[in-house]
């Protein structure tokens, strides 16, 4: 799957959905793009003792994935065990959290 993502008109800098305006050059010319959803895992934690909202999930692994276009997200991770370095894909977006699945 692909990523969503912007990217500045004026300097080129890539974003994560949801900015309105550019940090590197203060301009408010962002526009959508899509981008490859690959990457590798960057770092990554267990998480035991979840918000009350996710508590029927715990325990779930939180991800942060260096994107092959050079951004870091951070997301939830589908499959177990995981280590730092393996290659990882997108796999869906879902209310506002990326979720990554193993390559």
């Amino acid at each position: 799957m692909n990523m969503p993502a912007s990217q500045c008109r004026h300097c080129g800098r890539l974003f994560h959905n949801g900015k309105s305006h550019c940090s590197g050059c203060d301009r408010d010319s962002l526009d959508p793009v899509d981008l490859s959803g690959k990457g590798n895992v960057y770092s990554y934690t267990e998480i035991y003792a979840a918000p009350k909202r996710f508590v029927q999930q715990a325990p779930y692994l939180i991800v942060l994935v260096e994107m092959e276009h050079g951004l870091r997200v951070t997301g939830r991770m589908l499959n177990r065990p995981v280590q730092i370095g393996d290659r990882v894909e997108l796999h869906k977006v879902e209310d506002h959290c990326y979720y990554f699945a193993a390559l």
